[in-house]
């Protein structure tokens, strides 16, 4: 065989070899990741709720006070990497609602021109927001997760960092949410309502619970 020919065979090898490569690191880079699902809160099968504490006279009366947030919508986006998982709340101001069962509505209407008026502001700040952070302590068993949520809440146009101890089911196109933790009121600036020299008297620790199904588009 001739020197030309021998080269001419090389080079020939040489491009093959070059177009394989090539086409499997195309192949590679052109590998789509696997996508983020994307829940969207079902409002009418969720609750979110707040517990009051009432330490007046009017305790023996009203030992707590339950609020539900009567309008709120939220989103999560839960990647492979679920670590990486991202929550998104936002509740109107105005449509927090007392629901205690024995409560006149005289008496219901008072606890919320109180709640919604000096206390809240709600005009001035219509909506309470809640924007994950980060995820710690993942605990993974068939199809529930357990972690601690990290986030960013702004209320009454304050914003503090807290935490959520987290419980999550997810089935087929289905997730929900069950968690509990406590705030307090003077972190975000709030004074508690107190009136009639201590006969009515709120805690300022308020415990924060949520029952959360979502569903993805």
């Amino acid at each position: 065989m001739n020197r030309s020919l021998i080269r001419w065979v090389l080079m020939a090898v040489s491009c093959v070899g070059f177009l394989f490569a090539g086409h499997s690191a195309s192949a590679q880079r052109a590998k789509p990741k696997a996508p983020s699902r994307l829940y969207t809160f079902d409002a009418t099968a969720s609750e979110i709720n707040i517990i009051l504490k009432q330490n007046g006279l009017m305790s023996r009366r009203y030992p707590t006070h339950r609020v539900l947030a009567k309008s709120f919508n939220g989103k999560i986006e839960l990647p492979v990497d679920e670590t990486k998982i991202a929550i998104e709340v936002s509740a109107e101001t105005k449509m927090l609602t007392n629901v205690d069962a024995t409560m006149s509505e005289f008496e219901r209407k008072e606890f919320h021109a109180s709640l919604r008026g000096p206390i809240l502001e709600a005009d001035k700040f219509p909506a309470i927001k809640f924007i994950s952070v980060s995820v710690t302590g993942l605990q993974k068993q068939a199809d529930v997760r357990t972690f601690t949520l990290n986030g960013d809440l702004t209320l009454h146009g304050v914003t503090k960092r807290v935490a959520f101890p987290v419980t999550v089911t997810l089935k087929d196109k289905e997730l929900r949410a069950t968690g509990e933790g406590k705030l307090k009121q003077g972190d975000f600036g709030l004074t508690p309502f107190e009136k009639g020299m201590g006969l009515i008297k709120i805690g300022d620790e308020v415990t924060v619970g949520f029952s959360i199904i979502a569903k993805t588009q």
